[in-house]
């Protein structure tokens, strides 16, 4: 369990910086349409991955665990890149 903890907490760490230097290289480059196509494909596996993660972790918590806090902090952490995805979208649809 200790170790689907810390690999949840890995992939969401690393699925927000690659997003961020994608968004931030958007930015950087706003009249190039070149990482939009790298971008879609990235959410679409971050989407997957980190869905799976968090299914895990919810049966992980459901099962009977002792340690249920830390899970549902685990949990926490991989849903905060939702909104984070959804304003990065926001930004870069209004304001490019």
């Amino acid at each position: 369990m200790k170790n689907l903890i810390i690999t949840s907490k890995a992939i969401a760490i690393i699925s927000f910086t690659i997003g961020t230097i994608l968004f931030a290289l958007q930015l950087y480059n706003a009249t190039s349409r070149v990482l939009v196509y790298p971008g879609i494909l990235f959410i679409t596996i971050a989407f997957i991955v980190n869905t799976i993660t968090c299914i895990a972790l919810v049966f992980t918590m459901f099962m009977g665990n002792t340690n249920k806090t830390e899970i549902v902090k685990t949990i926490g952490i991989v849903l905060l890149n939702i909104p984070i995805t959804i304003m990065y979208f926001y930004i870069l649809i209004e304001f490019i």
